[in-house]
């Protein structure tokens, strides 16, 4: 008798709790839909102002400022989890080498970022599925920038089973066709981006993007569309989105004394040669990612000596050759980030020297189908250096970010990706004070004014940033969410 009473309770519960399930499902859906009839504000790998991009944390300051959704990018790990993680190399933003489908996602998950940000130690790498729960919970929508054709199939169903068609208003075509030709599926067109020269602080620029045809506005910080918008900017939390320290980093597979690391990066006979076979390219890969984690071992160990800083810099000079990008220079930077962290007295002038390099010998690695200068193919260390430089103060760095600022578009494509952004944020890292911000917000670069603006706003309770904003972009002050 009892054992049929707790059934008819269990029913009975069951019967209840369902009505309360498709209520707050019906005001999910209701509430996307309200989403989908104003202008659309998307974050581009959601508000990394405020939080490393592609995070659980970046993607809810997005929504929390009041933006209605995110572009995610989305990969897979060897063993099968969807992740949102954009770069097809790790090492640029991970401690760590190749792609995300070398690892299993354990593996993955115990790689620390470079730079975390505000969240330090909870920074971390979300899966889909978070993301997506995420976005569920806040009525978010959802651009999928799908990294490869093959994970279609599995992005749909998790889609399905989490009840999500609604949230998802755009996708790439290139790897995505099944989603793009789903029955179920309803995209929204943009207006257009304003994040690729920072003119989403730009009042005019998003007075001209909201007069356009479309739906929806791409932006990496939300805050100047939605001001221009009439919306009130959300209070943002402190807290992680899931408190759960990152795991604690794998034991070095890289178990050498000093001595031994420093031959790895000295056996360098090959390092100007251009391996043809696939067998040759395989093998000359590897030696290149040896020599990489021996420079990122002496990082981590932070070990010095003049032998070592020798070696370094004989890796940036004579960085490894090779016809795949994944690899080309992957040494010399790894070697690069190990100078800048033993306070090498050297690293300003080699910053400067591979800032401008265009050697001869890169020609050998250029592939003619990406259509750009030489210089190019030393984009591993040029990409870097002025994220590295902001921690050595002095005059001869502050020169060096003047010195690039002043090159034309032309003169920077010769030598490289254009980098002024970085170089402005780099020199008001290196000089926080009212007049170099003042300086940069008059600069003729739209890119180079937009950081300054977002460096200021990050920085607004110094004297010198809120100073620098009222005397010339007063307007950005109205971006300053509350407290």
């Amino acid at each position: 008798m009892i054992h049929c009473l707790s059934i008819l309770i269990l029913i009975a519960t069951s019967a209840a709790a369902q009505p309360a399930n498709d209520n707050a499902d019906a005001a999910r859906h209701a509430r996307v839909a309200a989403r989908r009839k104003g202008v659309a504000v998307i974050c581009h790998r959601g508000a990394s102002e405020f939080a490393h991009e592609n995070t659980l944390e970046a993607y809810r300051a997005a929504l929390e400022l009041g933006a209605d959704g995110s572009e995610i990018d989305i990969r897979r790990t060897r063993d099968g989890v969807l992740v949102c993680f954009h770069d097809d190399m790790l090492d640029q933003l991970l401690d760590a080498f190749g792609d995300v489908a070398d690892y299993d996602w354990a593996e993955l998950k115990a790689f620390s970022f470079r730079k975390p940000g505000a969240f330090g130690e909870f920074c971390r790498i979300p899966t889909l599925e978070d993301v997506f729960e995420l976005h569920k919970r806040a009525a978010g929508l959802v651009h999928l920038d799908v990294k490869r054709p093959e994970l279609e199939p599995a992005i749909i169903a998790l889609v399905e089973r989490m009840d999500l068609w609604d949230h998802v208003v755009a996708v790439n075509h290139e790897t995505a066709p099944g989603i793009l030709n789903h029955p179920r599926y309803r995209g929204l067109r943009y207006k257009g981006s304003l994040y690729a020269d920072r003119l989403e602080v730009d009042a005019a620029s998003i007075a001209a993007m909201l007069e356009k045809p479309g739906e929806m506005v791409i932006v990496d910080d939300p805050r100047g569309v939605l001001v221009a918008l009439g919306r009130k900017l959300g209070r943002l939390s402190k807290e992680p989105v899931a408190p759960v320290k990152q795991p604690a980093r794998a034991a070095s597979r890289t178990d050498y004394s000093e001595a031994g690391l420093l031959k790895i990066l000295l056996d360098d006979a090959d390092w100007d040669s251009i391996p043809q076979s696939p067998a040759e390219r395989k093998a000359k890969a590897e030696t290149i990612r040896r020599r990489s984690r021996a420079a990122e071992e002496i990082r981590l160990r932070k070990l010095s000596s003049a032998a070592i800083e020798a070696a370094l810099v004989r890796r940036v000079t004579n960085r490894s050759l090779h016809p795949e990008w994944m690899y080309n220079g992957l040494d010399a930077a790894s070697a690069l980030r190990a100078l800048a962290e033993i306070r090498s007295p050297q690293f300003v002038g080699l910053a400067r020297e591979c800032l401008w390099r265009d050697d001869p010998a890169g020609a050998a690695v250029l592939d003619p189908a990406f259509e750009v200068p030489r210089s190019w193919t030393d984009f591993r260390t040029k990409g870097i250096v002025f994220g590295l430089l902001e921690s050595f103060s002095g005059e001869a760095s502050q020169q060096l970010c003047r010195d690039y600022l002043q090159l034309s578009d032309d003169e920077s494509r010769r030598i490289g990706s254009p980098l002024f952004e970085p170089a402005a944020q780099a020199l008001l890292a290196l000089s926080p004070e009212e007049s170099t911000a003042v300086e940069l917000l008059q600069h003729g670069r739209g890119d180079v004014r937009g950081r300054a603006i977002l460096t200021c706003l990050a920085q607004i309770d110094s004297p010198w940033a809120r100073a620098a904003l009222q005397r010339a972009a007063p307007h950005a002050l109205k971006y300053v969410p509350p407290e």
